[in-house]
């Protein structure tokens, strides 16, 4: 067990003997992080930054620690990788905060997991078997169903959805917060991007130049 300070307190870092197998080195920094909030949440613990520093070190050493101290986890490699998870509308929170997902960011790490080799024990298996199709495959097929988008197609001009309709499709309320609904219309535009789907992005365009505003 060893000790290190992350924004002025100590952490308590648990050395893992036995971390996931797989080549998770290949999954990139964020993917990584993305399923350490995954692993945290399932816990039912609290995801504070140090929590998640703890969780993706014991996890996955290699990828997070000091390239010539490797006993130690590198906090600045977090930083980067952070921003743009939250920008893709997967976590919200910030490292003075809490860290936790949003719904696509739990299918999004849930479908991560399971190309690890050992991850599947931390994860129910009923929900995984039932993932038969890609998230963001049912995500565009789900958008595309939808009788807005399809009036959208046939009458541009004259076409028009509520803020509540919207705020529906994007899986929200009208009490979500304006930040979770920017990150969710960020997601569906990205994977839209993804998927070369140019139909579906003009019509989230137009959505978001109705109802959010910068």
């Amino acid at each position: 067990m060893s000790k290190k300070r992350v924004n002025g307190q100590k952490m308590r870092i648990v050395s893992n003997k036995k971390p996931l197998e797989g080549k998770y080195l290949n999954l990139g920094l964020q993917n990584l992080i993305l399923i350490g909030v995954f692993f945290v949440l399932e816990k039912k613990e609290t995801c504070t930054f140090e929590r998640l520093i703890a969780e993706c070190y014991q996890n996955f050493p290699k990828a997070f620690s000091f390239k010539r101290y490797p006993e130690w986890p590198d906090a600045l490699k977090f930083d980067r990788p952070l921003r743009t998870l939250r920008e893709r509308g997967l976590i919200v929170g910030t490292v003075k905060d809490v860290i936790s997902l949003t719904e696509f960011g739990k299918e999004k790490a849930i479908k991560l997991a399971k190309i690890l080799e050992k991850s599947t024990e931390k994860i129910q298996k009923n929900y995984l078997t039932s993932q038969t199709r890609s998230a963001d495959d049912r995500l565009i097929e789900f958008v595309k169903s939808t009788s807005h988008f399809k009036d959208f197609l046939t009458n541009k001009e004259n076409f028009d959805i509520t803020e509540a309709e919207f705020r529906s499709l994007l899986r929200c309320t009208l009490e979500t917060p304006v930040r979770i609904l920017k990150q969710n219309l960020e997601y569906y535009l990205n994977t839209a991007r993804s998927y070369n789907e140019r139909k579906l992005i003009d019509f989230l365009l137009f959505c978001k130049g109705k109802f959010i505003k910068k």
